[in-house]
């Protein structure tokens, strides 16, 4: 039987699941092979076809409207359908009964990077697919996936792919706005994104168990730096949850901590001689996690940081807030001194005062 963990993204969870020896169900199978970056659609095809004749069946907990009972209900149900529904847009995405146009844009790791992948784009069309995907440069760094756009004469979209660095295909992407999605009945189209989109988009994928403890470094390679909160976070614990967020520095405001919930099953372990400086308080932030069983929440934790970072060093004043030296704006001069010890402080006042005429 085939060991789905091997269909996990990250090496710290696979290692971490092959070591433990965990046994998927057959719906979280489902969506490990769905989500596998490496294998292409046939290997999907072979490893569902294997969930279906060696699991045991269970609901697949969706509650997706449109999505027909029978598919709620069985996992296995599902894949029969799911695996039909990706053979005919297969079909409809090779079909070449009139002119097309062309367009790709892949997912990279580039030469000399560890850890942030980047999308990049080709913005010329191409009469054929085989065109297209020759057109991927070969020598920018590590190929992670390609994803093809397909357009009719007049351009309208028609429908995407996702395809592996050696070109096979990984997967029929019918994407929001297409015109192939816009063509889909209703209970199609709850077929394609009612179970395995649904798990991934919603964060009720929490019965995997994960390596990841409160105060690990780490980090998404699909959410870099310059992104909404991305870059290198610490993983947290809650009082009633276990490990399913972490602390981030917000992008604009680089000293401020927040709080947000990545796909943790995609992490990989950050290490500390690689942080930057302007992520000095997170090796502090996690050995005091990793020290504490605290009974402060820590989500208020970070709150905390935020306010103790304030005391110090008070936020700046912006720019367009600063008094104008040549305009009528107002000024506001503030002195701050030391009373001297048993001097009343009307005295001191006196004294002030004194000194200034």
């Amino acid at each position: 039987m085939i060991d789905f963990t091997k269909f996990v993204n990250s090496n710290a969870v696979r290692n971490h699941l092959q070591q433990i020896r965990y046994q998927p169900t057959a719906l979280e199978a489902a969506w490990l092979v769905w989500q596998c970056e490496t294998i292409s659609l046939e290997e999907k095809y072979t490893a569902w076809q294997e969930i279906i004749d060696t699991l045991p069946d269970c609901s697949t907990d969706s509650r997706t409207a449109w999505l027909k009972t029978s598919y709620k209900d069985s996992t296995h149900a599902f894949l029969q359908a799911y695996i039909a529904q990706q053979k005919e847009l297969t079909a409809a995405f090779y079909q070449a009964d009139e002119p097309a146009v062309y367009h790709a844009e892949y997912q990279i790791l580039p030469k000399g990077k560890l850890f942030w992948r980047e999308h990049r784009s080709i913005e010329e069309g191409f009469p054929t697919l085989e065109s297209t995907l020759q057109a991927i440069p070969k020598n920018e760094g590590e190929i992670i996936y390609i994803t093809i756009y397909k357009e009719n004469s007049r351009g309208d979209f028609l429908m995407a792919a996702r395809f592996l660095p050696n070109q096979r295909l990984a997967f029929m992407d019918a994407r929001p706005g297409s015109m192939c999605a816009c063509n889909m009945s209703k209970d199609k189209w709850a077929l394609y994104t009612g179970v395995l989109y649904y798990i991934g988009r919603v964060s009720t994928w929490k019965n995997i168990p994960l390596p990841f403890r409160s105060g690990d470094i780490l980090y998404n390679p699909n959410m870099p730096e310059g992104m909404f909160c991305g870059g290198v976070f610490i993983a947290v614990e809650t009082k009633s949850k276990r490990c399913d967020g972490g602390f981030f520095l917000y992008d604009n405001r680089p000293d401020r901590i927040c709080h947000l919930y990545p796909q943790l099953i995609d992490c990989e372990y950050y290490p500390v001689e690689a942080l930057s400086e302007c992520y000095r308080i997170f090796p502090l932030i996690s050995k005091f996690l990793k020290g504490k069983n605290i009974a402060l929440d820590p989500w208020d934790f970070a709150e905390l940081i935020n306010d103790y970072h304030d005391l110090l060093i008070p936020p700046a004043v912006p720019e367009e807030t600063e008094a104008d030296d040549d305009g009528d704006g107002l000024s506001i001069t503030m002195q701050i001194a030391k009373v001297p010890a048993g001097m009343d402080f009307e005295e001191f006042i006196d004294i002030m005062e004194n000194d200034n005429e």
